[in-house]
């Protein structure tokens, strides 16, 4: 079997691939929606499955144009292809810059952050949506300029794309920063489930950033020497990578999130598991009660 040309046994990787992240982000999606986890960071996390869940819905548009491409229909509805992938890729990239900012509040500014409203939330939701929808017309705009050069499209079209991932790394170095200044600090029980939390956001990121970087640096080198001869195989394999990104919050969550892992087992079994081990917990968010309750 040739692996540097289209076959049914990347058919089948895509594919399940596919299926992995309609599955994962739909659960996902579902778990964090019921009653317990409605609350601000909760829809970030949400609004954020939504949109690795339309990256898996363009994961068929990317095996039917693979499958076309022998033929020579691959520009059939290529347009479509390129305006829905890049679509969801920016704006699952913004949504994880804006988390990391919501992180970033949280351990900055503890007492501001637990008395967010929801209305904050929603324009936090909206932003990400809304910078994904300008970015993907402009790159379409800057496509369409054809005395451009191929290589300033793609130098500008890559500062755009790592204009997030800095401002997302510059975060968790804050974040990491104050951590590290308030170590030897007593913390409540509160801090220490905040810090938690921002830690496995912080994974989900970084694997996030992993899987991104193998697709970003083939880009890179496709666009700026073109003449440089890329096999089909290591294509195929950081293409599947991209597309993997959007499977890592689905399966990080079910890892360390206890309550999270729960309400999936009791959806899925309508009970939940005997057995947890001492894991993260989704922070609860829940407003303090007076000190007459608590004595009682």
């Amino acid at each position: 079997m040739d692996f540097n040309q289209w076959n049914p046994f990347w058919a089948t990787c895509f594919a399940v691939m596919g299926f992995l992240i309609i599955v994962g982000n739909s659960v996902t999606i579902a778990t964090l929606l019921k009653r317990k986890f409605r609350k601000g960071p909760h829809f970030l996390l949400v609004s954020l499955a939504v949109a690795d869940l339309l990256v898996g819905c363009t994961i068929p548009l990317y095996i039917a144009r693979a499958a076309m491409a022998p033929y020579n229909l691959k520009k059939l509805s290529y347009a479509w292809y390129q305006a829905a992938l890049t679509f969801t890729s920016v704006s699952s990239m913004f949504h994880l810059l804006v988390i990391s900012l919501e992180r970033l509040h949280a351990i900055l500014r503890p007492f501001r952050h637990r008395h967010l409203s929801l209305k904050v939330y929603w324009v936090t939701i909206v932003v990400p949506w809304i910078f994904s929808l300008c970015f993907t017309i402009s790159i379409f705009m800057l496509r369409t300029l054809t005395f451009l050069k191929r290589s300033n499209v793609a130098f500008f079209i890559m500062a755009l794309l790592t204009s997030p991932l800095l401002l997302t790394c510059c975060s968790y170095f804050a974040i990491w920063k104050k951590r590290r200044a308030s170590r030897d600090k007593v913390r409540s029980f509160r801090q220490s489930q905040e810090a938690r939390f921002s830690k496995t956001i912080f994974l989900v990121i970084a694997a996030s950033f992993i899987s991104c970087l193998p697709f970003q640096l083939c880009y890179i080198v496709r666009n700026l020497w073109p003449t440089t001869l890329i096999p089909l195989s290591v294509i195929f394999v950081t293409d599947l990578l991209q597309f993997s990104n959007s499977f890592v919050n689905f399966a990080v969550y079910f890892l360390r999130f206890p309550s999270y892992r729960k309400a999936l087992f009791s959806s899925v079994f309508c009970k939940a598991p005997k057995h947890e081990t001492a894991t993260t917990s989704l922070p609860s968010y829940e407003k303090p009660r007076s000190s007459r309750a608590l004595e009682s």
